[in-house]
């Protein structure tokens, strides 16, 4: 079985194309094993019970999240065991300090991610390399995917969408070209 999680809207952001792309993928298939998509709150809550989703027995781990500002599809290589103090959707700041006290400083992605990134270009789709899934909740999602689970874990952070970016604040793609890229992950990762 495939998991692939995003998260809902947050902060002065009304849509969110990680989650829409976890719900619209939930219950296809890819190689024969089944995607569970889960559409999370943007909440340290929702991140510790998801640990228990990673109890499960999964093959392939994609999280996913939004990351506007980005032009492209973001592979990330590396999750680290830091989390700042950013308030989450439920006014809750955390303390800036490890995630995991005895974990390791970063654990790299478990996907092929010089191969996913090589076959989004092959497929013209705008991506890089990202050394950095920030300090909030998609780096602890990743963080915790690749800590607790024994599954293939990557994480892809998405650019914004048109109807996001009505003002232009924002650079976008479009969401076809996003849903593309996560089904090439999974492709590629199985």
């Amino acid at each position: 079985m495939i998991l692939l999680t995003g998260f809902k809207p947050f902060s002065t952001f009304k849509k969110n194309p990680s989650g829409e792309i976890a719900k619209l993928l939930d219950g296809s298939y890819f190689k024969g094993e089944e995607v569970r998509g889960l559409e999370l709150d943007v909440t340290h809550e929702a991140i510790n019970n998801y640990l228990e989703e990673l109890k499960n027995e999964y093959s392939v781990i994609i999280n996913t999240g939004l990351a506007a500002g980005r032009s492209y599809i973001s592979v990330e290589v590396i999750a680290v065991n830091w989390q700042g103090s950013e308030k989450d959707e439920n006014n809750f700041t955390p303390q800036e300090g490890k995630i995991i006290d005895n974990g390791p400083d970063g654990i790299f992605s478990t996907i092929p991610v010089r191969e996913v990134l090589h076959t989004l270009r092959s497929s013209k789709i705008p991506s890089r390399l990202s050394f950095t899934a920030g300090t909030f909740l998609c780096n602890k999602i990743f963080y915790y995917s690749l800590y607790h689970s024994k599954a293939k874990v990557g994480f892809i952070h998405l650019p914004a969408t048109d109807d996001i970016s009505v003002t232009g604040e924002y650079p976008t793609l479009e969401i076809e070209k996003m849903i593309k890229s996560v089904e090439l992950t999974i492709q590629k990762t199985l």
